[in-house]
């Protein structure tokens, strides 16, 4: 066990400290603000506060951790040996030129998304309006490095000490906003469909769409055979994210009570990780999201545990409090869309901590790092390999999570196919 001495002991000191040293690291904690404890204590021991009390490992700690509520934080980014890094220590015997407990607890608290910021078209928080992307850090996890060169400190001051290793993974994660482009979305839509390509010149696409329906050519949006073979090959299980909202014009999918529909989320099931992807209209009504959830529950015979949002609108807090609300335990829509990086500067999973209730909650985060269509350009028909690479390569130095997003609508072009079998046999 590691006693930590600190000033005060609050929510946001508990909170990192478990992530860090618990999560992480694989070490009990116990806090005390007790000089005298601390002092006669003769285990392990580090103190956070703003000066060192004796010879112990010491932290400089900034004011962030012992506040309450959002204000605007001064970032000063430093270089220590190659890594980037913020929120300076103020004392020649802090054991970190930076408040490493600090730092870390902006990114994963997504402090910044709670304070005025320009949201792009969809009215998302930008990767444009991040730290990481202003101080050219978005392509790093971090504050894994971070975490990764702390703990070889503690290994080197508590040799007794056997600490976690982190595994390096691969995680594909697969949407489905439309299960099928033609077959079985009904008759009016299908003649709509017809009636729209012809008067726009679409022709290509009228006859690929009478193939389908004539049985003679597979739907291009049907990949779950395909998915469910490379399953079954990949000691890595695939999760994947059904829509089932009503239809509307942002949501296209089939009718989630045909039985062939719900016959396909189960067949998926039975080989991938099923949750639900969240419509447009549930992202913006409990009521709705209620249902849904329902609707997903009473086809897998399962309470929801994995959800994704549509169009990656998440809302910080409000959407992960309404998660909260029903339950869910895991989400995947901590990412940028359009841009490869880490959106809170990690590749491992992390409780949400609420900022306006000052609370952690059992939510977790788990943050995907590329959207294959952020690294595709369709129109040239390549792929941005070295971005790829580099994320990979990123997430592979620190044991993470290398988590990749993907739609079903993606896979009709052929170098997304390519892309997904390449990740899966490198890491087998």
């Amino acid at each position: 066990m590691l006693l930590v001495y600190t000033h005060k002991i609050t929510p946001r000191v508990t909170y990192i400290f478990k992530h860090i040293c618990t999560r992480t690291m694989g070490i009990a904690v116990s806090f005390t603000s007790k000089v005298e404890d601390f002092v006669a204590h003769d285990g392990p021991k580090l103190s956070y506060t703003h000066k060192q009390l004796g010879n112990e490992l010491h932290i400089s700690a900034i004011d962030l951790l012992f506040e309450q509520g959002v204000m605007d934080v001064d970032i000063q980014l430093q270089d220590w040996d190659g890594v980037p890094c913020f929120f300076a220590s103020k004392t020649s015997e802090a054991m970190l030129p930076y408040d490493i407990f600090g730092a870390a607890f902006y990114m994963l608290s997504r402090y910044e998304e709670y304070l005025p910021h320009v949201k792009d078209g969809l009215g998302r928080f930008p990767a444009s309006e991040s730290i990481a992307h202003k101080h050219g850090f978005l392509d790093r996890p971090v504050v894994d490095e971070w975490i990764l060169r702390f703990k070889k400190i503690i290994t080197a001051s508590f040799p007794s000490y056997v600490l976690k290793e982190l595994k390096f993974e691969t995680h594909v994660i697969v949407d489905v906003p439309q299960a099928f482009e033609f077959r079985k979305i009904g008759f009016l839509r299908t003649v709509g469909g017809y009636g729209r390509d012809f008067v726009n010149f679409r022709l290509k696409r009228n006859f690929i769409r009478t193939q389908v329906l004539l049985g003679l050519r597979k739907d291009p949006f049907d990949i779950f055979s395909w998915l469910v073979n490379v399953q079954k090959q990949s000691s890595s299980r695939f999760k994947v994210f059904f829509e089932l909202g009503d239809y509307t014009e942002d949501s296209k999918n089939i009718k989630y009570s045909k039985r062939s529909f719900q016959s396909l989320i189960k067949m998926v099931g039975d080989y991938s990780c099923v949750g639900l992807l969240i419509s447009k209209s549930a992202s913006k009504s409990t009521v709705v999201l209620k249902e849904e959830k329902k609707r997903i529950e009473h086809i897998t015979n399962r309470p929801l545990k994995q959800t994704r949002i549509t169009d990656y609108k998440i809302t910080v807090p409000t959407s992960y409090r309404n998660l909260l609300d029903q339950e869910v335990l895991e989400d995947y829509t901590m990412g940028y869309p359009d841009t490869p990086g880490f959106r809170a500067s990690t590749s491992i999973p992390f409780l949400f901590y609420d900022l306006d209730y000052e609370i952690q909650t059992p939510l977790v985060i788990y943050p995907f790092c590329i959207h294959i269509n952020a690294i595709i350009d369709k129109h040239k028909q390549t792929v941005d390999s070295v971005s790829l690479n580099k994320i990979k390569n990123a997430v592979k130095n620190v044991n993470g999570l290398f988590i990749i997003a993907f739609s079903n609508s993606d896979f009709t072009n052929i170098y997304s196919k390519k892309v997904f079998r390449t990740l899966l046999t490198a890491d087998e």
